[in-house]
């Protein structure tokens, strides 16, 4: 049977896992419905205005008319581009990532998806600007404000939406649980179910999306079916594709290392076992993550009277 994560009181899974579904249902998020780009709706947190899909260009010829990026807005026949005109996608050379507010770990991980091949492995979330480069004019630039990276190894096929966790919780199925977004439009549908199988992704990247769902949000690309229950129906869309938000990785815990525990770090140490007193010091103190960014020991007055004078073993 196809795996499915609900989100809902553990209760109603015996009930869930004996749900129908039906494939054969009209999805209304396959209507022609994307208004216009409108900027301002760009910088409205948790919104799902100005969505586009991201690939690097690959043509051979000078910069800056090739070598830049090319972007396709989600679920619209045409995106406009930075001169007002309308294509099937649009190029840039450049594009703008610092209002992403990332460091540079994660900033690689985008930059790779989008160099990578894979269809459709990055959503971006911002706006064109004028850009002018040097004896050539205004070719255009694009400021993303957000990225979203693909998680499965399929291209995404069908309407693309933001899916997020109502808060609410049943005791039977099916439980509308989840509320989808298309992107770039004003539709939205609730959901009782995610066919997560069909992205092709581990049973532990799912995982890890639902954990995203509940927190924050994920985006989905995907066909809409419906299930049925002792609650009744209920729409679902399977994820052909789905995308959790680019963030920068908490970093590493500091802990105690070294052969004698006198090291703070956030990854093993090597250290000779040759002890010395000074290292006595360690025992009372606090191993932290300090103002620079790196682990060590929090400075006190006790610590330091004690290294200035370390009891002999």
């Amino acid at each position: 049977m196809t795996s499915r994560i609900f989100i809902a009181l553990s209760l109603v899974a015996p009930l869930a896992t004996a749900a129908c579904t039906d494939s054969t249902v009209e999805d209304e998020f396959l209507e022609d419905d994307v208004v216009d780009v409108d900027d301002s709706k760009s910088d409205i947190a948790g919104g799902t205005y100005t969505f586009y899909s991201i690939s690097r260009d690959l043509r051979r010829c000078a910069f800056p008319y090739c070598g830049g990026y090319w972007l396709d807005r989600a679920n619209a026949s045409s995106t406009k581009c930075h001169d007002g005109r309308y294509a099937d996608r649009c190029y840039v050379p450049t594009l703008d990532t610092a209002a992403l507010g990332l460091g540079e770990g994660a900033l690689a991980k985008v930059d790779a998806a989008i160099n990578s091949l894979q269809d459709g492995a990055v959503l971006v979330r911002g706006t064109f600007r004028r850009k002018s480069y040097e004896n050539i004019g205004n070719l255009g630039e694009f400021r993303a404000s957000e990225a979203w990276l693909a998680q499965g190894p399929n291209a995404p096929e069908g309407p693309f939406a933001m899916v997020e966790d109502t808060g609410v919780r049943c005791f039977t199925f099916p439980c509308n649980s989840m509320r989808e977004k298309k992107l770039n439009s004003s539709a939205t549908a609730y959901l009782a179910e995610i066919g997560w199988d069909a992205s092709g992704a581990s049973e532990e990247t799912i995982g890890a999306a639902a954990t995203a769902l509940v927190d924050d949000a994920v985006i989905i690309a995907g066909e809409r079916y419906t299930v049925r229950g002792p609650g009744g129906r209920g729409k679902a869309r399977t994820a052909t594709q789905f995308y959790v938000r680019a963030v920068d990785e908490a970093p590493a815990e500091c802990f105690r290392t070294g052969c004698s525990g006198q090291v703070c770090a956030d990854e093993d140490v090597i250290t000779t076992c040759e002890w010395r007193d000074e290292y006595a010091c360690y025992a009372e103190a606090t191993c932290e993550r300090q103002a620079d960014g790196n682990c060590g020991w929090t400075e006190t007055p006790e610590l330091a009277a004690c290294l200035a004078n370390p009891v002999q073993q």
